[in-house]
């Protein structure tokens, strides 16, 4: 698998992630082994993010060169994706990992696999 996408439930908003995204980022980080050295880069890369989903706007995510990139697509749903160029194996373990966090914050949400139209027809 190259992506596993998380598609909350209708009733989901931007807003509504506010309280689960700093466990969620730091799961993503901590299982896609990328936790910043530097804690004030963490701090910032947390606060961009939390100030657009307080806002109830679709925020950055992970979208920097590493092994994994956790993305908000520009999209009508409110969803999220986890993509890795390097380690395939690795993108089931994190999206189910991270959907356990949204479920203990009693977050409606589906896991759907490879739907990037890019690397679709690569297979």
């Amino acid at each position: 698998m190259r992506s596993g996408h998380i598609v909350f439930d209708r009733s989901v908003t931007w807003r509504k992630l506010v309280p689960v995204f700093r466990p969620l980022f730091l799961k993503f980080l901590e299982e896609s082994e990328q936790m910043p050295q530097d804690p004030e880069i963490l701090t910032v890369l947390l606060e961009e993010n939390l100030r657009d989903l307080k806002a109830n706007r679709k925020p950055e995510g992970y979208n920097r060169e590493g092994t994994m990139r956790m993305i908000f697509p520009i999209s009508e749903k409110v969803e999220f994706y986890v993509y890795s160029r390097t380690k395939p194996t690795d993108v089931v373990r994190v999206a189910e990992q991270l959907s356990r966090v949204l479920q203990k914050y009693r977050l409606r949400h589906g896991i759907e696999w490879d739907r990037l139209r890019a690397f679709a027809e690569e297979k």
